[in-house]
């Protein structure tokens, strides 16, 4: 399936690109993606994004197709073909 991902500051700056279109298998996750992006398009990109213990760093924030994965199933949201993933390194959205 063909999903796109997004950076915007300072991950825009580590990756070189506002974004990518990633072709990735039916049924991964925004925790795919991630490894996915840190293994073929930017090593060490999970570093940025991942602590030590495999969670979300603060204040990183990441959305699917608008919505904070905080509000869905965090790192394992499943992804659809067409999906669009943001990443951002710190908070965008005030609740």
């Amino acid at each position: 399936m063909k999903i796109r991902a997004v950076f915007i500051q300072e991950f825009y700056e580590e990756i070189g690109k506002f974004y990518i279109e990633v072709e990735i298998p039916e049924g991964s996750t925004v925790r795919d993606l991630i490894d996915y992006i840190d293994t073929k398009i930017k090593q060490g990109f999970r570093r940025l994004v991942l602590d030590d213990k495999g969670e979300l760093k603060h204040p990183v924030e990441i959305a699917v197709n608008g919505r904070r994965i905080d509000f869905l199933d965090g790192l394992d949201t499943v992804l659809k073909d067409g999906d669009k993933v943001l990443f951002s390194p710190r908070a965008l959205f005030v609740v």
